[in-house]
């Protein structure tokens, strides 16, 4: 299993944590999503065919841009 963290500067409340949250988790794969409002990461344990780029495009999908990876 694979961690991938984000920054997310649009996160702002517990909806956006749901969203977030249900586009992620929907991608075949994905284990677990933590949302950190205070912060504005996205955390996701995922299997290894699970790229970032797949995990960026739920998260835009969702409605948040200028997503950044973490290192």
């Amino acid at each position: 299993m694979i961690s991938d963290q984000f920054r997310v500067p649009g996160i702002s409340c517990q909806h956006c944590v749901n969203a977030i949250t249900k586009a992620v988790s929907a991608l075949p794969g994905v284990r677990q999503v933590v949302v950190n409002l205070g912060d504005k990461s996205v955390r996701v344990d995922h299997d290894r065919q699970v790229t970032a780029d797949d995990l960026i495009r739920a998260i835009n999908d969702a409605g948040y841009d200028d997503v950044a990876v973490l290192v």
